[in-house]
């Protein structure tokens, strides 16, 4: 029976170095020849993917953690963000000192205030220079249309505290999760709308390609793919994932450094 099999980015297709292993990339390869379907499942835009996966024979991609979905070359859903909402959003992040961008298709724009914050936190592989040519600095990015989903930094209050505030000013609109990447994921996060995640995006693929949940397989590490992983039939976590991520696995492989797509789908007898 075909799969279709999700792949997050970060952590785990990609590793700090924004390098896709070379045993990855050959179980990819082997998955295609087995028959199976892969996708990406991703939190980043459609628009930040980076080419040289996209050039790696994904035959879907859900991008914007649900909200952007691509069947082959064609757009099957894609969930944008209510520009007055974005506004209370954007109010909340000044009022707590966070560092933010909003992004999207149109791409990732933030204020002046937020550029040099963004390009330090975002620096992983890349260096600084090059970051800010991936970024939009305006004036108030809650104006910019099409918008998906947004990430801050460095707020003076935790997660769970922006969420609360923030349900009681747009009625429980978006969602707010821990930062996915780097250290600082009490004091960060990733922000998208509500009801729209990883996992309503794999359903949406799915249901296009005439598969069922029961033909899904996802591997993820970070704190976004707690969806991804609870939703897929069978959903492995990378070695070097978070622990209550590991904790809800159906499989834990091995570190992304140690082969472990390769040995997460040869486990599954996939390739």
């Amino acid at each position: 029976m075909s799969k279709l099999v999700f792949f997050d980015i970060d952590g785990t297709l990609l590793d700090s170095e924004m390098q896709v292993p070379e045993s990855t990339m050959q179980a990819l390869h082997r998955l295609k020849e087995n028959g199976h379907k892969i996708a990406i499942c991703s939190g980043r835009p459609y628009s930040i993917i980076y080419p040289f996966l996209l050039e790696l024979g994904f035959d879907g991609v859900v991008a914007s953690a649900g909200a952007y979905i691509r069947k082959g070359n064609d757009v099957i859903y894609h969930s944008t963000l209510e520009q007055s909402k974005l506004q209370e959003l954007v109010d909340l992040f000044d009022r707590h000192g966070a560092a933010y961008f909003l992004q999207g298709y149109p791409g990732r724009f933030l204020t002046a205030a937020s550029n040099a914050v963004m390009a330090q936190a975002l620096s992983g592989g890349k260096t600084a220079d090059s970051i800010r040519k991936d970024m939009v600095v305006c004036e108030n990015p809650a104006v910019i249309k099409d918008l998906e989903c947004g990430v801050y930094f460095h707020a003076d209050a935790t997660v769970d505290e922006l969420q609360k505030e923030l349900d009681a000013r747009t009625d429980g609109y978006f969602k707010l999760t821990g930062c996915s990447f780097g250290d600082d994921i009490i004091y960060s996060g990733e922000m998208t709308k509500r009801g729209v995640n990883k996992a309503t995006g794999m359903q949406r693929l799915l249901d296009s390609m005439g598969l069922s949940r029961e033909d899904s397989v996802a591997f993820g590490d970070g704190s976004n793919d707690y969806e991804m992983i609870e939703y897929a039939e069978t959903g492995v976590v990378m070695g070097n994932g978070l622990p209550g991520l590991k904790a809800q696995a159906d499989y834990v492989t091995t570190d992304i450094h140690a082969d472990g797509i390769w040995n997460g789908l040869k486990h599954l007898d996939l390739i």
